[in-house]
C-alpha cells in the first residue's frame, strides 16, 4: 500500500509533522531501500550512547537483545528491505536520537547476563514501540487524560486541546500503524506539562528539546521503570485523525475509550 502524507486526516498528518520533512510529499509506493535509508542516517548522523554513528545493516535472525547489541556494539541497525516498520525506526533514530540512544543502552543494560526480560526492557521495548509523549501547558487536560475522560477532553474541549497540547509519536510501530488508523490503536502515551511559552517555539526546536527531555527522563527512570510509566492513548479519539470522532458519541464506545481501572505513574510536571 502507498503512502502519501498529504492524503491521510490532518490529524494523522499532524501526528507525522516531526518527520514530514524527512518523508517528503511525494507518494511513497514502496519503503525507500535500506541504501537510501542508510543515506539518510549518513545525512542526519544520530548516534548511539557510545557515540558510534548508526548506519544500515543487514537484517539476520538475531534475537531482539542481539538487535540491541548490535546497534550498542557496531552502530549496526538491522534494516529489511519493503519493510515501512524499519523505514520509521530510522526516522526516529533521526528525529528523536537522543532518546533512541538511550532506550538502545538500557535495553543492554538490563538484560544484563541474558537473564528474563523484567520490567525494564518490557517498559522499553513498548515505549519503543508504541511511545508517545503528550505535551501540555494545561495540567487540566493532562489529568484529565490520565483519568480516561476522554469525552470531556477530547470532545467537550477539543479546541483548547487542539490549542493547548501537542502529541509526539516516538514509536516506530505506532508510525507504521498511522499509514492505515484502525480502531483500538493505542499509544503508550508519558504526559508532560511544560510552560505556555513551549508550544510558541520554533517546532524543530521543540522537538529537539522534548528529545532531551525524554532521554533524561527514560535514564533517570532506573529500575523503577515498568510498563506501568505509560498510559494508554486511544489515537483515534485525538481531534481530526478520523472524520468518524466529530460527534459526542464516538467517544461513548467503551470498547475503545476504556475507563480508567487503576492510577498509573504515566506523567510528570516540569519544574
Amino acid at each position: 500500500m502507498s503512502f502519501e502524507l498529504r492524503r491521510l486526516p490532518p490529524g494523522v498528518q499532524e501526528l507525522f509533522a516531526p518527520y514530514r520533512a524527512l518523508i517528503g510529499e511525494s507518494p511513497l509506493r514502496v519503503p525507500p531501500a535500506p541504501p537510501a535509508i542508510d543515506a539518510l542516517l549518513a545525512r542526519r548522523r544520530p548516534r548511539t550512547a557510545e557515540g558510534r554513528m548508526l548506519q544500515v545493516a543487514g537484517a539476520g535472525n538475531d534475537s531482539a537483545l542481539d538487535y540491541e547489541r548490535r546497534i550498542r556494539g557496531a552502530g549496526a541497525l538491522a534494516t529489511r528491505p519493503g519493510c515501512w516498520h524499519d523505514y520509521f525506526n530510522a526516522l526516529v533514530w533521526c528525529v528523536f536520537p537522543a532518546s533512541k540512544a538511550v532506550i538502545n543502552q538500557r535495553h543492554c543494560e538490563a538484560a544484563g547476563g541474558d537473564r528474563e526480560r523484567g520490567a525494564v526492557r518490557d517498559a522499553l521495548t513498548q515505549f519503543d514501540e508504541c511511545g508517545a509523549l503528550v505535551v501540555s501547558s494545561d495540567p487540566d487536560l493532562l489529568d484529565g487524560l490520565r483519568g480516561h475522560r476522554w469525552e470531556a477532553v477530547l470532545w467537550r474541549q477539543r479546541e483548547h486541546f487542539m490549542r493547548h497540547c501537542r502529541v509526539l509519536i516516538v514509536g516506530h510501530a505506532t508510525l507504521d500503524a498511522l499509514r492505515r488508523p484502525f480502531s483500538g490503536l493505542c499509544a503508550k502515551a508519558l504526559y508532560r506539562q511544560v510552560p505556555s511559552h513551549w508550544l510558541s517555539a520554533d517546532p524543530v526546536q521543540r522537538v529537539c528539546e522534548a528529545d532531551a527531555w525524554l532521554a533524561d527522563w527514560l535514564e533517570g527512570r532506573g529500575d523503577m521503570l515498568t510498563p506501568r510509566a505509560f498510559a494508554p492513548l486511544p489515537l483515534l479519539g485525538l481531534p481530526q485523525v478520523t472524520p468518524d470522532n466529530a460527534c459526542a458519541d464516538y467517544y461513548r464506545d467503551s470498547a475503545q475509550f476504556r475507563p480508567r481501572r487503576a492510577p498509573g505513574l504515566g506523567g510528570l510536571r516540569c519544574s
